[in-house]
């Protein structure tokens, strides 16, 4: 900033004592940018622990109300003074009172009158029977909500098994007296695609909105600091909420922790919808503050103006071979950018502009790799070995390497690699991109954890413009949401099969799969493991 000033006040001195001289255009407003949740690495110590926001009906006792219902408790209020520390599993609550399962046999009925200052709102998920209210009968089938209030009696009657999700709390204030009860369908409504990303709602009775979510999607991660709830109705899902994943099924809800900086999310890998019921306060006060790195940018997914994600990646299975270095196959992941558009690149994994080329690399065991004459001799190139042996030999000394072991081959310098053992050698074959200028290497980062969950290793390299990291991912684990700013280069190579998400969407991404991040400011991304084992990734970074 002290920088930016300083620039401005030459300008403005220049201005002055040239009178023809025209003030200089503004600068080009960089993108908005809500692209950076809390990034802080994960710590039990002090994140608030997901397992105990989530409830589940299945692990309630019953018990009765509402006239005859049998009710099987999901949320209940909060039973400490912490809102970050519940005392028990699913005592969370503080606007609502109770998030409850209810049912109700066939043939049986429930009736009654709600107590003063209390409102229940109801969402029909199974069977079928009526609701009668004032003398009038109304269906009550999967889809049906209606809201019960102190001012009128009930009756609620099944013809075939009935069940409900049940929001109980208090009559907010100055609600006006009802004259007859509140029926709403869901099927009476059209889909449309909300906010964050992709919600797709159809109605509910008021306080419990239906919304779904497409298959291989996950809605946009962002938090609050006000009560919110979110309850699985059908489908199952895998649960982002703070920096944790869990399984989740219908039956299950969990509240957002309230410190409005705990992420929430649902992963659909299904091939069809998910459904969840969307619960947020009865009355919503002022809008509170937010940090900055709350939410990623909360725009509706808009594929006419967003980068095609898919141009920015590719397995080395679907590109050309070549031959390199005498014999070494090659397949070229990613290469320079073509088009000129970093954003908008003219083909498939033409997008690099930091890097010169990421690509496959395999030697035949007893084959050698060597430096031909008339090849390229202008940039470095690291070689990083995933399976197989070598020997290398270069600058007067040989090397033993194996799996892990990282080599930079420096520009014009004769080598001489040879596989042994029986198996082939296989890696990655990182180019670096030639300046007519020498550049300063990269500098060097501590290894350590990043991006909540990433375990990160620097690989040892030889006057390196590139940085390129060992990153190891837990089971069950996502890293930080965040995107890149205009001019870096971030990309990443998966060693093991991955979940990532780029831009606004989910792709399963196969071990030897390579993408760049788009540069734009506000493109998220993120990888995540759902296997029950540590996965492995490159990550390669240059510019800013």
């Amino acid at each position: 900033m002290r920088r930016r000033i300083a620039a401005t006040a030459v300008i403005a001195a220049l201005a002055a004592t040239t009178a023809t001289a025209q003030p200089a255009p503004p600068p080009a407003a960089p993108p908005e940018r809500q692209d950076a949740l809390d990034p802080t690495p994960v710590d039990p110590a002090t994140d608030p622990d997901a397992r105990l926001f989530l409830g589940d009906w299945r692990d309630a006792k019953p018990r009765f109300g509402f006239g005859g219902l049998t009710l099987h408790d999901i949320l209940t209020p909060l039973g400490s003074a912490d809102p970050l520390r519940p005392a028990a599993r699913g005592a969370v609550l503080k606007d609502i009172t109770t998030l409850s399962r209810a049912t109700l046999a066939a043939g049986r009925s429930a009736a009654g009158r709600l107590p003063a200052g209390q409102r229940a709102i109801f969402y029909t998920t199974e069977g079928s029977g009526s609701l009668i209210v004032n003398g009038r009968s109304h269906d009550l089938r999967d889809g049906v909500g209606f809201v019960l209030t102190p001012d009128f009696d009930y009756r609620i009657t099944a013809s075939a098994p009935l069940a409900f999700y049940v929001r109980a709390e208090p009559l907010p204030a100055g609600t006006a007296p009802a004259s007859d009860v509140s029926i709403v369908s869901r099927w009476d409504n059209d889909r449309r695609i909300g906010a964050h990303w992709l919600h797709i709602c159809n109605g509910g009775p008021p306080g419990m909105t239906l919304c779904t979510m497409a298959p291989h999607t996950m809605p946009q991660p962002h938090s609050h600091n006000f009560e919110e709830v979110w309850l699985a109705v059908k489908g199952n899902s895998v649960l982002m909420l703070g920096k944790q994943l869990l399984p989740m099924r219908p039956g299950q809800a969990y509240k957002i922790p309230p410190n409005g900086l705990a992420a929430h999310s649902n992963l659909n890998l299904n091939d069809e919808p998910i459904q969840m019921i969307y619960m947020g306060p009865a009355v919503r006060g002022p809008r509170q503050p937010l940090p900055d790195y709350a939410q990623l940018q909360n725009t509706p997914i808009d594929p006419a103006n967003s980068p095609d994600i898919d141009l920015f990646g590719q397995h080395w299975r679907d590109a050309w071979p070549r031959i390199a270095h005498g014999n070494l196959y090659l397949r070229d992941l990613l290469t320079p950018l073509a088009g000129g558009d970093p954003v908008r690149p003219a083909r498939t994994g033409a997008v690099l502009s930091g890097a010169a080329g990421i690509a496959h690399a395999l030697l035949e065991p007893g084959a050698t790799a060597h430096r031909v004459a008339g090849e390229a001799a202008d940039a470095a190139q690291h070689l990083l070995i995933t399976a197989g042996t070598a020997l290398l030999q270069i600058g007067g000394t040989t090397r033993t390497l194996g799996p892990g072991s990282t080599v930079t081959l420096p520009p014009g310098q004769d080598f001489r690699l040879t596989a042994t053992g029986s198996a082939w050698l296989s890696g990655y074959l990182i180019a670096e991109r030639p300046d007519a200028a020498p550049a300063a290497a990269a500098p060097t980062r501590p290894a350590g954890v990043e991006d909540w969950h990433n375990q990160v290793r620097p690989l040892a390299l030889q006057d390196s413009r590139l940085r390129i990291d060992q990153v190891t991912l837990a089971p069950m684990a996502m890293s930080r949401p965040h995107s890149e700013v205009p001019g870096s280069e971030t990309i990443w190579i998966a060693l093991d099969d991955v979940t990532m998400l780029i831009g606004k969407q989910l792709r399963s991404v196969k071990a030897g799969t390579a993408w760049k991040v788009p540069a734009t400011g506000i493109t998220a991304h993120a990888n995540i493991n759902l296997s029950a084992r540590p996965v492995q990734l490159l990550r390669i970074s240059a510019g800013p």
